[in-house]
């Protein structure tokens, strides 16, 4: 079925707060309309419908003094706690996954676990620190070799960033469909 989006709002971005399970929707824009399509699929975690507007307002703000940068921005004393968190994070989540088996699992472990998933092996860590560092480099040397050249590339420095990334998206798509079949599993 087809429907017309509303577009009576001001928002670039508008993430409804309804879901739909079962069906992905793909958004269609024309000078004057905006269509949304549903297509048969596998069942999907929610999907959001999004929506752009034909018009952005940028308002401009003048470069935030010194004081206000430090107001506004983590000092070193809160970067350091936010590590101190994280590691205990890490080392209860490991106690946990390690003492549990997988079936008895609570889901609220389990969201405990998303965004830190990297830190419960060590292995993994380390092999993740390596990728990265060959990503970095490898953009940071493209884009070494071009400013020396006086030649910019942009489209060339974005299929290696893709290139020496890919590594990275792969896993977000296994983690995503891995929790989102944990998840479906404990419904």
């Amino acid at each position: 079925p087809e429907s017309t989006m509303n577009c009576g709002n001001d928002l670039l971005v508008d993430f409804p707060t309804s879901r739909r399970q079962g069906q992905i929707f793909t958004v269609e824009s024309t000078p004057s309309t905006s269509t949304s399509k549903e297509q048969s699929t596998p069942p999907f975690p929610s999907f959001k419908k999004v929506r752009f507007s034909e018009v952005a307002d940028m308002t401009h703000v003048d470069f935030p003094s010194s004081s206000e940068l430090h107001q506004r921005w983590y000092t070193a004393d809160d970067k350091t706690r936010f590590k101190r968190i994280l590691a205990r994070d890490v080392r209860r989540m490991i106690s946990i996954v390690s003492s549990t088996p997988g079936e008895c699992l609570s889901t609220e472990v389990l969201e405990a676990c998303v965004g830190i998933e990297i830190f419960l092996s060590r292995d993994l860590a380390q092999r993740t620190r390596e990728k990265r560092a060959r990503h970095m480099i490898g953009v940071l040397n493209e884009s070494g070799r071009q400013r020396r050249s006086e030649r910019s590339d942009d489209e060339r420095l974005s299929r290696i960033s893709e290139k020496t990334s890919r590594w990275a998206r792969d896993r977000a798509f296994e983690l995503a469909v891995g929790y989102w079949e944990l998840f479906r599993e404990m419904e």
